[in-house]
């Protein structure tokens, strides 16, 4: 059993797991309870119903509903991360509009979220899974980066540093009619690499069944479907992309897929060197000079235009 798989499921995970079981009122509180995970910890059945619009009785079903022994059980497993819940980055940028909106205090509190994040991710990622993910990808004939609403930008960065040591790679970023001609030819020799953060959207339930029904080995970046997920795909790695309720950030996901990137390449150094290598050498080509000698032509042709002469009028 790993690291990840020992501990209990968090209430988000509970949430995305269930929440297509869950009745319209249930479904209501789920998404309160997972978006206000502190309001959640310490008020009352009557409380929490006041707020979600339903009745304490709804509370108490909704907590059984998610797998709780009903809302002591709930609040216990959330007091018990009470210490993430409530951490400085969270403490930070949940004062924002009182201490002001000015750019500096949003720097500063948007630099600490990303850090205290990054922090959360040592802890919570499960190492043996972030090596089986490594041993996939150098072993695949190709991989595939899917990832979608806003994420086609780190899946093509991911898959162009991944061919640029030796690795093929490109994206399926597509929706719609496109997505099945960019999944098609898939194999058990390949490898996909998902990214999904709070729901399953039509494209990536699509791909992850027809991985599965090819024999494709998934590999997942979530925060919150890990638990729902975890036995239709290979690999799971879960940390936390933002806080309840907040904005996504998609630091986290290009943190992991670039420490994915080097771990792959330190697999086989010479390969790596080898291909970076030559695609320097292919960029010389096209830039008809050594690009060591770049900056010093680029200097010397601007001097030069400098001090051209003016052509005179006829």
């Amino acid at each position: 059993m790993t690291t990840a798989e020992a501990k209990p499921p968090t209430l988000q995970e509970r949430v995305a797991t269930r929440l297509g079981d869950l009745t319209a009122t249930e479904r209501r509180v789920a998404e309160y309870l997972s978006a206000h995970p502190q309001e959640a910890a310490f008020s009352s059945a009557e409380e929490l119903g006041r707020a979600t619009g339903t009745s304490d009785a709804s509370i108490v079903r909704t907590a059984k509903a998610l797998g709780y022994d009903g809302l002591p059980g709930l609040k216990r497993s959330l007091q018990g991360h009470l210490q993430t819940l409530l951490s400085p980055a969270n403490r930070l940028s949940a004062s924002l509009e009182s201490v002001g909106d000015g750019p500096e205090t949003v720097l500063r509190a948007t630099l600490r979220d990303h850090i205290e994040h990054l922090m959360m991710a040592e802890q919570t990622i499960d190492t043996a899974a972030f090596r089986r993910a490594v041993e996939l990808v150098d072993a695949a004939h190709e991989t595939v980066v899917c990832g979608f609403a806003g994420l086609d930008g780190v899946s093509e960065y991911i898959a162009t540093h991944l061919t640029r040591i030796g690795h093929r790679a490109r994206t399926a970023t597509e929706t719609g009619y496109r997505l099945a001609d960019r999944i098609l030819l898939l194999g058990p020799e390949d490898v996909v690499i998902v990214m999904a953060h709070n729901r399953v959207n039509r494209e990536t339930r699509t791909i992850i069944d027809h991985c599965a029904a090819a024999g494709v080995p998934v590999i997942l970046l979530t925060d919150t479907l890990g638990e729902a997920l975890r036995d239709e795909v290979e690999v799971v790695l879960s940390a936390r992309m933002s806080r309840p309720g907040a904005f996504t950030s998609q630091a986290v996901v290009l943190i992991l897929l670039e420490a994915l990137t080097i771990a792959v390449a330190a697999r086989d150094r010479d390969r790596a060197l080898e291909n970076t290598e030559r695609m320097n050498q292919l960029r010389e080509e096209l830039n008809g000079y050594p690009l060591a000698d770049e900056t010093v032509l680029g200097h010397s042709r601007t001097t030069n235009t400098a001090k051209r002469p003016k052509s005179r009028g006829r």
